[in-house]
């Protein structure tokens, strides 16, 4: 058998670079676009479901205040873990996406809009309802900032301790600047 010359050597490197080329294309069309797609997420997706864990872990720090033993002279023990709500969820979303996309800071909405008449209007019925914000970096830190306030006194303290709430929806954005704008929606429903 003859000995290959340089230049059919080179020559079937550069057929071998194309086959394998060649090869990773039709490969690539043959995966199933799902596939691509869950690989190729865009950050919003991302982003959002580290909001949803945020939202999660702000509601598993509201039930461990509620079940909390040194909060009982405020609950007198009847404070049941209040159960989750994705209608208050979405209102308490929408709430913080205002605040952090219009630069604001209220319980008012930008339109004027009270935390009572949003969750009316998102059709919800209930007989109370209170709505805590925050605008911090964590949500340990909002959690502190809520229970650090004064005992038996209306405020957001007493929103998460209130044994008449029975469901809540807590709702996270992140503003331009990093920080959390944090809704939590409270309600006893009818």
């Amino acid at each position: 058998m003859p000995t290959p010359t340089a230049s059919a050597i080179r020559f079937a490197s550069h057929i071998n670079g194309y086959a394998t080329t060649i090869l990773a294309a039709l490969l690539l069309a043959l995966l199933p676009a799902s596939s691509l797609s869950s690989q190729m997420a865009p950050q919003r997706a991302s982003f959002q479901n580290r909001t949803s864990q945020l939202e999660l872990q702000m509601w598993e720090l509201i039930n461990r205040d509620r079940a909390d033993p040194s909060y009982s002279n405020e609950t007198r023990g009847r404070a049941p873990a209040l159960q989750w709500d994705d209608r208050l969820a979405a209102v308490a979303r929408m709430h913080s996406e205002e605040m952090a996309r219009n630069r604001y800071f209220s319980h008012e909405g930008a339109d004027g809009s009270s935390p009572a008449s949003r969750v009316s209007m998102a059709g919800i019925k209930w007989r109370s309802t209170g709505e805590n914000i925050a605008n911090c970096g964590t949500m340990s830190e909002a959690e502190s900032l809520f229970m650090n306030e004064p005992k038996f006194q209306q405020n957001h303290r007493w929103n998460i301790l209130n044994v008449n709430y029975t469901h809540v929806g807590v709702g996270v954005a992140r503003g331009p600047d990093g920080r959390l704008y944090v809704t939590q929606e409270f309600a006893q429903l009818r």
